[in-house]
């Protein structure tokens, strides 16, 4: 399935593109922005060079966008008092509205772990390097401001982005899975979590952004790897070579993009040559190792590459396919009948994700009961739960729902429900 790159902006809110100062209010979250116009009046009745009415001010000239006069509040504030966690914030939120990212950046940094500004502070950093195209170094903070605060729901959105962007399913599955257990995901969000599960973004489009990305950071793997791949399903092997070029062939990833790429040119003998340097447990290459011994009818070969590619990822057609097969020249018919009806409920909710981005599905009211059937049918139980969240905070008093929900929690307790071995 392919579809053209989305905007995210469902999932991660206002985009890189847009005004620096734009990055600010999201930066600031519950810790202060909420509370800054409150904090103001009630701190008005003190002392005019008190620094928490003057930090109350400016966040409140920062947010209508007054750059100047935020800019000499916090001079103010300099002058009363060393600098605190918050004032370091509030220098990285003021060098960001005057587009100075490296100042930003700077401030930021100075806020410690141990402060309630840690995390928004690393989230604003990672925008700001989002914004210049590092997604490398972007993500690295966003991480970090999630470990700060588990409970903030921003830095999963903007990761998303950026794993979407890269192509890395899983990862970016574990952040939707996450954001589902900290609020109630919206129909877009849905939509774009199932559709990652398969999909191939527009090639062409989503080069663009990885050519940036990799511009302005080399030593971006990540983009790199998603770079290559994306020129050599356009055809354009010898760029993807190239991009390549930089990664040793002890990377099984750089490795089985080579072995595609050979095998694209059919060139088949020289990829089985170089798919034999790389380790034998890698589910990438096995995949791969077990598509040549499809090839050549080795029942037996075939079956012990897929089910190593299998163990790893269950929801891959290709690798269901392969197996299938795989079962069927070693004769056991039975566990290829089961590894069917697999397959089967991942092209249905394969169909089913189709439909959800036409108007009709988008407008079917049966929506996410559909979802969180086709779902749990193919083994995506966060994504399941989800759905039936998202059903009930339409509609509290659905009792259908309700109890589909409970019964569904039943046979798959969410993780706050489960033994600590095995969260």
């Amino acid at each position: 399935m392919s579809t053209p790159s989305p905007t995210a902006s469902s999932a991660r809110g206002p985009t890189p593109s847009r005004r620096s100062r734009r990055l600010v209010p999201v930066a600031l979250g519950a810790v202060a922005l909420a509370t800054a116009v409150a904090a103001y009046a009630i701190l008005a009745s003190r002392p005019a060079d008190d620094p928490e009415l003057l930090w109350a001010e400016a966040q409140v000239a920062l947010r209508q966008d007054r750059i100047d006069e935020a800019g000499r509040l916090l001079d103010r504030i300099a002058a009363i008092r060393p600098p605190q966690p918050e004032d370091w914030m509030l220098r990285g939120q003021l060098e960001v509205g005057r587009e100075r990212p490296d100042e930003a950046l700077a401030a930021l940094a100075r806020v410690p772990d141990s402060s309630k500004y840690a995390s928004p502070a690393r989230l604003l950093a990672g925008q700001v390097e989002l914004r210049r195209d590092r997604a490398r170094i972007a993500e690295g903070l966003l991480r970090e401001a999630i470990r700060l605060d588990p409970g903030a729901t921003q830095p999963h959105r903007e990761l998303i982005y950026i794993l979407g962007t890269q192509l890395r399913r899983q990862d970016a599955c574990d952040q939707f899975a996450a954001l589902s257990e900290i609020t109630t995901l919206q129909y877009e969000n849905l939509f774009h979590w199932c559709l990652i599960r398969n999909l191939l973004w527009d090639a062409g489009e989503v080069a663009q952004t990885l050519g940036r990305y990799l511009d302005a950071d080399p030593e971006d793997r990540e983009s790199r790897l998603a770079l290559a791949d994306n020129d050599r399903r356009l055809g354009l092997y010898d760029e993807a070579e190239e991009v390549l070029e930089p990664l040793s062939d002890d990377d099984p990833r750089a490795l089985a993009q080579r072995v595609m790429i050979l095998l694209d040119r059919r060139q088949e003998e020289q990829a089985e040559e170089l798919l034999a340097r790389g380790p034998a447990d890698d589910p990438e290459l096995a995949r791969l190792r077990g598509r040549f011994a499809l090839a050549r009818r080795d029942g037996p070969r075939a079956l012990r590459y897929y089910r190593i590619a299998y163990d790893h990822d269950p929801s891959n057609r290709d690798t269901v396919f392969g197996l299938i097969n795989a079962h069927g020249l070693v004769g056991q018919p039975e566990k290829a009948a089961a590894l069917r009806r697999e397959a089967e409920a991942l092209e249905s909710f394969n169909s089913l994700v189709q439909r959800m981005s036409t108007p009709e599905g988008r407008k079917d009211p049966d929506m996410a009961d559909k979802a969180a059937r086709a779902c749990e049918r193919a083994g995506f139980i966060p994504e399941a739960r989800a759905w039936l969240n998202l059903a009930i905070a339409h509609d509290p008093l659905n009792a259908a729902a309700q109890q589909a929900l409970f019964r569904f929690n039943e046979r798959h307790p969410p993780r706050s429900q489960r033994p600590s071995s095995e969260k």
